[in-house]
């Protein structure tokens, strides 16, 4: 999850839970005021098995209103079942609020849940929120319930790397998620990263193609990471080759800002103004409060003579940095030789 980009869907665990209740055993000779009581006594649990197998249905179609609200009433009808805690977390963590659903699954562990994926998701909202202590105590609990998890391992190399500033282990853990799911894509990017890190362009290469590759030749969708490393990998040697893969990767995640700033700043480089002020003026209709993007702006619209656009995106580049804040003018792209 960056993370920067944010958490993977897989890690959202599409976990079915089997709620058993058990039935009440009633004598053959009790009297009918007993059964009457025996039938009361039931009611409270055949309504709360029936909440969480509604809550389970919401989750796995993703109507997050409803299943908050089915929530709030569980937990308030069944403050102390695991279930309902972790089921309660689940609904947060989807929705990627992970300081909301630290404390349901705490509970959920605190009511002792023997749910396999609970240490996972709650070391995977430790890492989000960037608690990194947390995390590692959290992750050798997941390991020891579940040591060959795929996700378990990618968040470890994930971990490696932004934190410990460590590409080695990264690569270590990464080779290990791989192993249990071959065509993990996340993993086989983050592990071309690691690669590129140390040095290793081949490597870095490799990894990034194959993961295009199953990109293509799969459903999985809406991941634009390979393509960007791939255009800033053959920028200096291929221009028109990395330009390929940025555009691709605009192709890819059309919204997300840093795909057209990636096209923008390969067509400058190219000493094509016009095409990169196009770019720019897309990721500044995705982010109009970067200023990056409207200082680039201004020194393009003054290559192409638009004196007066140039002009207002000054003022709105001062107005978002003004000069008081002592924020440095950021870099432009250098031009390709």
């Amino acid at each position: 999850m960056s993370l920067t980009t944010p958490p993977p869907r897989s890690a959202a665990l599409g976990v079915i839970l089997a709620i058993c209740l058990g039935g009440l055993a009633i004598p053959g000779t009790c009297n009918g005021e007993a059964l009457q009581k025996s039938q009361k006594s039931a009611k409270p649990q055949l309504k709360r098995r029936s909440r969480l197998e509604i809550l389970q249905t919401l989750i796995k179609s993703k109507r997050w209103d409803q299943a908050e609200r089915v929530a709030t009433r569980l937990l308030a009808g069944a403050p102390d079942n695991p279930e309902a805690h972790f089921l309660a977390g689940i609904v947060q963590f989807r929705q990627a609020r992970y300081d909301r659903a630290i404390p349901l699954l705490k509970k959920a562990q605190e009511l002792g849940a023997e749910i396999p994926s609970l240490s996972k998701t709650l070391a995977i909202c430790y890492f989000s929120s960037r608690q990194h202590r947390l995390f590692e105590s959290q992750m050798e609990q997941a390991f020891l319930q579940t040591p060959t998890d795929p996700e378990l391992s990618f968040f470890w190399g994930l971990h490696q790397t932004s934190v410990n500033d460590n590409p080695q282990a990264a690569v270590k853990a990464f080779d290990n998620a791989l192993r249990h799911r071959p065509s993990y894509v996340q993993a086989l990017y983050h592990r071309g990263r690691a690669f590129q890190k140390m040095g290793r362009k081949d490597k870095a290469r490799k990894d990034f193609e194959a993961s295009i590759a199953l990109i293509e030749q799969t459903f999985f969708r809406g991941y634009s990471y390979p393509y960007q490393s791939m255009a800033r990998l053959l920028l200096e040697d291929s221009p028109k080759g990395a330009l390929r893969f940025a555009l691709k990767s605009v192709e890819v995640q059309p919204r997300l800002k840093n795909t057209h700033i990636l096209v923008g700043e390969i067509h400058w480089r190219l000493g094509r103004f016009r095409k990169a002020a196009e770019a720019f003026e897309d990721a500044a209709y995705l982010d109009p409060e970067d200023s990056r993007l409207h200082y680039w702006l201004h020194l393009l619209y003054q290559r192409l003579g638009k004196k007066k656009a140039s002009e207002m995106a000054l003022l709105e580049f001062q107005r978002l940095k003004p000069p008081e804040s002592g924020a440095s003018q950021p870099a432009t792209p250098a031009p390709i030789r």
